[in-house]
């Protein structure tokens, strides 16, 4: 695939409620063209991650047998991974928050063998690791809650019941997404939607 036809494969991370789904969608719509969204997972229909992530919702295993089928899962990205023939927007990776979260919790095995798989990582266009403080999260958390309670997941609790051990996860991520794919960070506190997406264009690679 030639520079001119090849696709933009551009990276968006954070914890949540740092705003990564409204920029994701502003950005889109900014843009007019079409953007596949692959979310976590950067194959589609990768069976070990929808394995994982379901054992995961459901609360079924403890932290290091989930960390070692994330694990799995992310070998099986890496092996069967190819550039993405659409322009794509990857919402947040396996092995990112996968490492923040078994660093914070405590099962080194399992950061271990996922930053020994790092370098092996696709590159990114573009990377993006977006967060919000504290008071602006627990607006939004509120917001969700009024608004749309069937979306609030345990994870977006985890502001507001374990700040401490939320925002540790949050660092670890940062830290480990600036490192792996030198991601420009953007606080989305203060800034409006559109101010937002000005911002990813202002670090977006040369428009084809």
């Amino acid at each position: 695939m030639s520079n001119e036809l090849k696709s933009q494969y551009i990276h968006i991370e954070g914890m949540d409620l740092a705003g990564k789904t409204t920029a994701t969608q502003n950005f889109i719509k900014q843009t007019g063209r079409e953007w596949d969204v692959r979310r976590n997972s950067i194959v589609p229909d990768n069976p070990m991650y929808l394995l994982a992530d379901s054992l995961r919702r459901a609360d079924a295993y403890d932290a290091e047998v989930l960390g070692n089928l994330y694990v799995a899962a992310l070998i099986g990205d890496i092996r069967t991974f190819t550039w993405p023939e659409k322009d794509t927007i990857q919402d947040s990776t396996i092995l990112l928050r996968s490492i923040a979260f078994h660093t914070v919790k405590g099962t080194p095995r399992i950061v271990e063998v996922l930053q020994e798989l790092a370098p092996l990582y696709p590159k990114f266009d573009a990377s993006f690791v977006f967060t919000a403080n504290i008071e602006t999260r627990l607006l939004r958390l509120q917001s969700r809650i009024d608004n749309q309670p069937e979306q609030i997941s345990p994870e977006d609790l985890l502001v507001r019941d374990k700040p401490e051990m939320f925002m540790a996860m949050e660092a670890a991520l940062i830290d480990l997404s600036k490192n792996s794919f030198h991601s420009v960070i953007i606080d989305t506190s203060t800034l409006t939607p559109d101010m937002v997406v000005q911002k990813i264009f202002e670090n977006m690679p040369n428009s084809k």
